[in-house]
């Protein structure tokens, strides 16, 4: 089945549409609460009347005082601590799943200010305001921060919400798994259920609908801001309007305006792999006098092949695992973790653009595979 023939997830009375893989392990716990929490109620209140009947006034009955029973003491106290134990698991479960990215996340950077989204992409790639696109079916890591004040990046449709707070670095994770549909709108009501009528998305001329962003930290309009601005049309007012659009795209449009290097990579047009072909490039012009990539040279730098993935252990008795972030740091800042056995090599820092990092790290992640 073509994936923009599957059928469109479906909300319910509660909660919006499920549109990433972590809201359906959401959902099951949160209607696991709130059955339980039906069942408890009903339970209470059928017990209240029935003592209300069983122990009513009655003419010619005089009350008297109830007996003691330990079994029901202890029935009563173990049973809901069984419960609540039973319930954090599945709630610090669900927790974890969703703190935790995997480990071949795409990161994107995420900047909040008054009252607008940037989303920054690798090798330096900007959306516009307020517009995040993602690829489908690709796990993604938000890395944020904040320039002014206290927001909140919350995605209903996702079940995810993460305070971004000035000064530090948040977090969170989700994965799309599917594409959203390009449809046409002019009001909110134009959509499927669970998206809205976004801005207008990258080369349209209309606009088309999105999943909606929020800022979940509501503290109010800023002085002089009218309250009738968003009824007008206006967003991006205040907190309560610093709405953004989230489209999930195919993964070959999302890498098209960041794996092309301005002016394109020479001789890469027909490759299957745009940025490994760029890295190939990227090794003969700049590296190949020192590192080899036959897997055997090991001098007078490492070999690339099977580098990817391994243990670096350095002069200064640390080590890291040879990934994404060791090799680009490798590469900006090459004196700040030397191999061990490489002590008397000096290898020179490069300054190359974030693309062509990422285009580096591509190929020798090919080489390894």
């Amino acid at each position: 089945m073509n994936p923009t023939d599957e059928p469109l997830p479906e909300g319910t009375l509660q909660l919006p549409p499920q549109w990433s893989t972590l809201a359906p392990e959401v959902d099951r716990s949160f209607m696991l609460i709130f059955w339980i929490s039906v069942v408890v109620a009903l339970a209470i209140f059928l017990t209240v009347a029935v003592f209300a009947w069983r122990y009513r006034r009655r003419a010619g009955v005089r009350a008297k005082p109830t007996g003691h029973s330990t079994l029901l003491e202890v029935a009563w106290t173990a049973g809901p601590l069984v419960l609540l134990v039973y319930l954090f698991h599945v709630g610090f479960t669900g927790y974890a799943a969703g703190r935790v990215a995997p480990d071949d996340a795409l990161t994107i950077r995420v900047r909040a200010m008054q009252w607008n989204w940037e989303f920054e992409h690798t090798g330096g790639v900007v959306d516009d305001l307020n517009t995040l696109r993602v690829p489908a079916r690709t796990p993604i890591r938000l890395v944020m921060g904040s320039s002014d004040v206290l927001h909140s990046f919350f995605v209903p449709a996702f079940r995810v919400k993460r305070d971004v707070v000035p000064g530090m670095y948040s977090t969170l994770w989700f994965e799309v798994p599917r594409e959203t549909p390009v449809i046409e709108c002019a009001r909110d009501a134009d959509c499927p259920a669970g998206l809205w009528c976004g801005n207008v998305s990258p080369g349209d001329m209309e606009r088309t609908c999105a999943i909606p962003i929020f800022c979940a930290e509501y503290c109010g309009a800023p002085a002089g801001t009218k309250a009738s601005a968003f009824r007008e049309g206006g967003r991006n007012t205040n907190h309560s309007t610093m709405m953004g659009d989230l489209r999930a795209i195919s993964e070959e449009e999302y890498w098209q305006p960041i794996i092309d290097p301005p002016g394109g990579a020479p001789g890469c047009s027909s490759a299957d792999d745009l940025q490994v072909c760029w890295g190939q490039q990227l090794h003969s012009n700049y590296c190949v006098a020192c590192h080899s990539v036959d897997g055997v040279a090991q001098a007078p730098a490492p070999n690339w092949a099977g580098l990817w993935r391994r243990e670096r252990a350095f002069v200064d008795g640390s080590s890291a695992v040879a990934d994404a972030n060791y090799i680009r740091q490798s590469i900006l800042q090459p004196q700040s973790q030397v191999v061990t056995g490489y002590a008397s090599v000096n290898m020179p820092p490069f300054r190359f653009s974030d693309r062509q990092i990422d285009a580096i790290v591509a190929y020798i992640r090919s080489l390894a595979e």
